[in-house]
């Protein structure tokens, strides 16, 4: 009977040492599934705060930019309208010039045609 007693003890042990570990498993289990839920809203949270930080640099950005295109246009316009008046006065001054010696010219024929006839 000993060796039966041994067995029955034997089964009794890997009965309870089976549910034991059934039991620590599942507790393993859930433990493990309350860590990936908190991991994973803690990414979500992070990815979260990124999509803001990265939608406010992206308009921080947007604003710099137009800004720096507005100044841009206003710097070029300011040339442009220098460029038009210098170049305006160096027209008027050839036209001037042109007129001078179209007169002496003139005068010149003028005079050759006086002493001819």
């Amino acid at each position: 009977m000993a060796d039966r007693e041994h067995d029955q003890l034997l089964a009794t042990a890997a009965d309870r040492f089976e549910r034991r570990l059934s039991e620590e498993i599942g507790d393993l289990r859930v433990t493990m599934i309350e860590q990936d839920t908190a991991t994973r809203q803690s990414v979500a949270k992070d990815i979260a705060d990124l999509r803001g930080e990265m939608i406010e640099q992206d308009a921080a950005t947007r604003l710099s930019v137009a800004k720096d295109i507005a100044d841009l246009r206003v710097e070029m316009s300011d040339r442009f309208a220098d460029a038009r008046v210098r170049t305006e006065a160096q027209h008027r001054e050839l036209i001037k010039w042109a007129f001078v010696f179209w007169v002496g010219q003139a005068a010149a024929v003028a005079g050759i045609v006086s002493a001819l006839t």
